[in-house]
């Protein structure tokens, strides 16, 4: 059989910099491979979390994602409020039995969730 496993999840960008950046500062991960204006690779400390590539593309994101990065946080208040300071927007305050979560835009329009699944 063939090695195959998951390597990470890919971001649309129209300026891979400023997004690969503003997803360092949001996720704590680090930049680790660049071609700009093309492609950054970003990964975490941690060996279980995926790497996020920023790819460039030349079109606007024009609807809504099918697939989002979630994060978990027991304060969703504070991380709101950091990442809005970042450039990110806040989209929506959801709850759903104990689950709370923040529906979120990046700088470039792209939606993901702070999660709080204990609240």
């Amino acid at each position: 059989m063939p090695d195959f496993g998951f390597w990470g999840l890919a971001i649309d960008a129209n300026d891979v910099k400023s997004l690969a950046e503003f997803w360092r500062d949001t996720a704590n991960y680090e930049i680790v491979d660049t071609n700009f204006p093309w492609v950054a690779v970003l990964t975490s400390d941690e060996p279980a979390q995926p790497r996020i590539i920023i790819l460039q593309v030349p079109e606007n994101k024009t609807a809504k994602n099918r697939v989002h990065l979630e994060f978990n946080t027991d304060d969703l208040k504070s991380e709101a409020d950091r990442i809005v300071a970042l450039g990110a927007t806040l989209v929506a305050e959801r709850e759903f039995g104990d689950t709370r979560w923040i529906v979120m835009q990046d700088p470039e329009g792209n939606e993901f969730c702070l999660v709080d699944p204990d609240h």
